[in-house]
């Protein structure tokens, strides 16, 4: 799923209130791993369902009925797979399902069902017959921790943070702004903050295109060609610091694919426009726009209680 910089606009007043306000950002409470079931428990939650009956409806398969279809709605929701206006977000529910070893028509099946669901029903069914349809065709329902991609206005967020954490001026940001930003000298740091804090890049496992995918949902990210590219970089600049190897993995390897630069202009776009002074009188500390508050890692994985 690409996150277009026009489609972020209604977000920004939002975001950026909470940025420049200086209070604790929502950002450190969201859980960026989480399971099926666990979602399916804090829907039950929400909706006052007791465990016996959502253990119940567990046990019969998820029935067709109203208040499962409720509670399946609002797990996939829980779980950023479901959006009322686009739909099922195929690269996000996938990651829950597990085909079999030697089933290779998983897929096919699993988009056959999906198109005779009738775009004419409530959002309800529609969420409950698209979930059924992985349920029955893709594969077994897992219950491991899956990384769970977040909304336009949590990568907002993840962006005026990462300017923050490397104090960024505003004079960079007027750059950014331009679109002036893949070869500016601040911004392998800015993009290997905004990779470690997303959780997409780990100083162990490097990039990790799984993760993009589920953030992003382009195929291309998975292909073994890109797999290729990432790999002899890596190999290639084996001695360098972290910073510079996500930096060329991203030029060589990702710009093209992944959005990144499109969302740090836009929000660089708005962040300028709370200066309407000179460059050389805005150097002021990007502090402000940050959360006051907040865990050195956002990609935290919280276990359930």
């Amino acid at each position: 799923r690409t996150i277009k910089p026009h489609t972020m606009w209604p977000l920004f007043a939002l975001a950026f209130c909470y940025l420049t306000a200086g209070v604790r950002s929502d950002l450190a409470q969201y859980t960026a791993y989480k399971g099926f079931p666990a979602a399916w428990q804090e829907c039950g939650e929400y909706f006052e369902v007791p465990n016996c009956t959502l253990e119940q409806y567990r046990e019969d398969s998820y029935p067709c009925e109203g208040a499962v279809k409720e509670l399946i709605r609002c797990s996939l929701i829980n779980l950023s797979a479901w959006n009322d206006t686009t739909g099922v977000r195929q690269h996000v529910i996938r990651n829950y399902f597990q085909p079999a070893a030697e089933d290779s028509c998983y897929e096919n099946r699993t988009k056959e069902c999906l198109k005779q669901i009738d775009s004419n029903n409530d959002v309800y069914n529609q969420a409950y017959e698209s979930f059924r349809c992985y349920y029955r065709q893709y594969g077994n329902l897992i219950s491991s921790a899956q990384f769970s991609p977040y909304e336009s206005d949590e990568l907002v967020q993840l962006t005026a943070y990462s300017f923050s954490v490397r104090h960024i001026s505003k004079c960079v940001l007027l750059q950014y702004a331009k679109g002036d930003i893949l070869e500016e000298p601040h911004f392998p740091a800015v993009l290997l903050t905004w990779l470690l804090r997303g959780g997409y890049y780990s100083l162990q496992n490097g990039i990790l295109l799984n993760t993009l995918y589920t953030q992003f949902g382009h195929p291309e990210l998975l292909t073994e060609q890109t797999k290729q590219c990432t790999d002899a970089v890596v190999a290639q600049l084996c001695d360098e610091s972290h910073a510079t190897k996500a930096y060329q993995i991203f030029k060589r390897c990702l710009q093209h694919i992944v959005p990144i630069l499109e969302l740090i202009q836009a929000v660089a776009k708005e962040l300028v426009k709370e200066c309407d002074q000179p460059c050389g009188h805005c150097q002021q500390d990007l502090r402000q726009f940050a959360p006051v508050t907040a865990p050195p890692v956002y990609n935290v994985y919280f276990r359930e209680h």
